[in-house]
């Protein structure tokens, strides 16, 4: 069992659905962010939907992270709380308003 920044490390994380050419790629993230999401972001993803147990108390503070992040109440603590707020900052769906307005008579 591998741990990085108190996270157990599982198989490579990809979102080719938001960032199809890779996070290293998108310029949203810089090299050393996205080399930890592209570790961590399976395991991050896993405990935020509740699919994973907290293995340990940095695991636990994450999942508690992600409650009251939701309710905007919960800063991120530390470098992988922050990116994964970034994350799903990014991720997040944008509403899209278009003020073409075409009118026909």
């Amino acid at each position: 069992m591998k741990l990085i920044h108190g996270f157990i490390a599982e198989d490579p994380f990809y979102d080719d659905a938001h960032f199809p050419k890779g996070f290293n790629k998108s310029g949203n993230f810089t090299i050393a962010e996205s080399e930890l999401l592209t570790q961590l972001g399976k395991r991050l993803f896993m405990l935020e939907q509740g699919f994973s147990k907290p293995e340990n108390a940095v695991e636990e503070q994450f999942v508690q992270f992600c409650k009251t992040q939701l309710e905007g109440e919960l800063e991120g603590q530390n470098k992988v709380e922050l990116l994964w707020a970034k994350y799903k900052k990014l991720t997040k769906f944008k509403s899209f308003h278009s003020l073409n307005g075409h009118t026909s008579n």
